[in-house]
């Protein structure tokens, strides 16, 4: 069962570089098409859309890490 936190922060690791990817890709492609001005709207705190779809694209790396953490731990407890 070692092998578990393993995974899940292997795992985790996997899912921030394809968020990362995905975000970067995206914040590229707003660059390219609206220019210097993309950033404007990207750091609008009014558009809550943006934000939450952020957090929402980073959430599974966060919950493997997170598991992995809680594995490790119930693993040196018990």
């Amino acid at each position: 069962m070692s092998d578990l936190p393993r995974f899940f922060r292997r795992l985790g690791w996997v899912f921030l570089a394809v968020a990362l990817n995905i975000v970067l890709i995206g914040v590229g492609a707003l660059w390219m098409k609206i220019g210097p001005a993309a950033i404007g709207v990207l750091l609008d705190p009014g558009n809550a859309v943006i934000w939450l779809t952020t957090a929402l694209t980073f959430a599974p790396a966060i919950g493997s890490f997170y598991a992995a953490r809680l594995f490790r731990r119930r693993q040196s407890g018990a």
